[in-house]
């Protein structure tokens, strides 16, 4: 079975990616792997003044709510799919997601408008050392 990764920071950049997902041919050995990529507000980072279990509970509701959402659309388009949240840096997450042999595709969705989105592609393609990484 193949797998495909769609990491993104922001419901927007996760529903474009998922949208070319859908659009291809369907092949019923595809399975999705979504990855919720949150880095919870704290205090000292924004003038926000939480706790660090409550920032990450606000961060886990929201990205379980774009998780939802985009579930949704893989469901009415009949892929596979599964689901996580993963916490801290998205550098840092695509390096460590990188390293995994069960991954092989990873596709990503940028700004529409994004005039840096062959710098962005380098830079990810290189963080997963995978030799082609799709950007939507």
């Amino acid at each position: 079975m193949a797998r495909i990764l769609v990491p993104f920071s922001d419901f927007a950049s996760g529903e474009r990616a998922v949208r070319r997902v859908a659009a291809r041919p369907h092949d019923h050995r595809v399975e999705v792997e979504l990855l919720a990529v949150v880095d919870p507000l704290r205090s000292g980072k924004v003038a926000v003044f939480v706790s660090c279990a409550r920032a990450a509970a606000q961060a886990r509701a929201a990205a379980q709510d774009w998780l939802r959402k985009l579930e949704a659309r893989l469901d009415a388009a009949g892929i596979a799919h599964r689901s996580n949240v993963a916490f801290g840096h998205l550098r840092d997450i695509l390096k460590r997601e990188g390293a995994r042999p069960d991954v092989d595709e990873v596709v990503l969705g940028t700004a529409e408008r994004d005039v840096l989105r062959g710098v962005r592609r380098r830079l990810v393609a290189h963080a997963m050392a995978r030799p082609l990484v799709s950007v939507s």
